[in-house]
């Protein structure tokens, strides 16, 4: 299971985000998509939001047994939110649901503990060692993990005794859950039925490139020069040169040369207008006509081309077996801490109660 505080501080440090996998291949991921928050329509200025009414930060939010979690804690938590949000009008709506989330972290965090120390379950500090490696590893370049903590009100201390309770948890539920869930065929086929509509996937192209790289700036008589260079090298090419040779050798664009000039996959909107009516317009394999961009000269060689159409059930069974996994880890795990949360007594302030849930949502993969 994912850690629950190690990712808290990973993702509050500012990591920097992965590529984007290729949109061509516009097959579901099975994970939920996180929604960018932005500039709501109407909203009327921040000035004129209405005032929030302070909490005693004394008072008990929930409280599992003798542990208990106060409003002065999820304040804590919740400063560096609200210091990069400033005065924006959602800012009382979205506290609502941070108090919530975090009560129910922490019924969750607490039982799980609780029952690591009943079972006298323990973790090495070479353990430790290694995730707090992994965490300092990943943070962006130049930042301390002192200063990413720092943004958290934390210390490394604190962190290393939130990660080895982490570990422990860890250590304790995967002997509770089991990690070689099956997954049944039926299984797969079913979702990937119910899921049809969102299998859609666009006309793409799989392409490389070589580029001679031209500044807007550069006199005409440069930009003469360059582009007779691209025409040479197509010249080779259509002569039976190896491409990938000539663009490690050639290309001026560091993002695909040491690929032998592979883009991969990509869809109708990701490129510059005229690389991508070349592109979509031209046959696969062919050497097409230097074209000229803002980037410069490019030589492309398109190597597959796919008209829109439905994801294919085999293209698409691994996700679907990810997700349907990870669905299915994620119900005993849900049923594992139900039943620590009904040997213990629970009280919480009526802001944060659990809501139930309700029946009937629509299953939804994401992507």
């Amino acid at each position: 299971m994912t850690a629950i505080v190690v990712g808290a501080i990973i993702a509050a440090a500012g990591c920097s985000k992965a590529d984007k996998a290729n949109a061509g291949t516009a097959t579901p991921v099975p994970a939920a998509s996180a929604k960018t928050l932005g500039a709501a329509p109407g909203v009327p200025p921040a000035a004129h939001a209405p005032a929030e009414p302070q909490r005693d930060p004394a008072t008990v939010l929930v409280s599992v047994g003798d542990a208990k979690l106060t409003v002065g804690e999820v304040e804590k938590q919740l400063a560096p939110m609200m210091a990069q949000m400033g005065d924006d009008p959602r800012m009382a709506s979205m506290k609502g649901r941070f108090y919530q989330q975090a009560a129910e972290r922490f019924v969750m965090r607490t039982v799980l503990t609780q029952e690591a120390d009943r079972r006298k379950i323990a973790v090495s500090d070479a353990d430790v060692n290694e995730a707090m490696a992994t965490i300092t590893n990943r943070l962006p370049a130049g930042m301390t993990l002192e200063a990413a903590l720092a943004r958290e009100g934390k210390t490394v201390a604190q962190l290393r005794t939130d990660v080895a309770t982490e570990l422990r948890i860890k250590n304790m539920v995967e002997t509770e859950i089991p990690t070689n869930t099956v997954v049944s065929d039926a299984e797969v086929a079913a979702l990937y039925e119910k899921q049809k509509d969102q299998m859609s996937a666009p006309e793409t192209v799989s392409a490389r490139h070589i580029l001679i790289k031209a500044e807007k700036g550069d006199a005409a008589a440069v930009r003469a020069e360059k582009k007779a260079k691209a025409e040479a090298l197509r010249k080779q090419l259509a002569d039976g040169a190896d491409f990938a040779k000539v663009a490690k050798e050639n290309s001026d664009d560091p993002g695909s040369k040491e690929r032998g000039g592979d883009l991969g996959s990509f869809s109708r909107g990701q490129m510059v207008k005229p690389f991508e009516d070349a592109a979509f317009g031209q046959a696969t394999n062919a050497i097409g006509p230097v074209i000229e961009t803002d980037f410069g000269y490019h030589i492309i060689q398109v190597t597959d081309h796919k008209a829109a159409g439905t994801t294919s059930l085999a293209d698409v069974k691994p996700r679907i077996i990810e997700y349907l996994k990870q669905k299915k880890q994620m119900a005993l795990f849900a049923t594992y801490v139900a039943g620590l949360k009904s040997k213990v007594t629970i009280t919480y302030d009526d802001s944060v109660k659990p809501q139930p849930s309700v029946p009937g949502q629509p299953e939804q993969m994401g992507e």
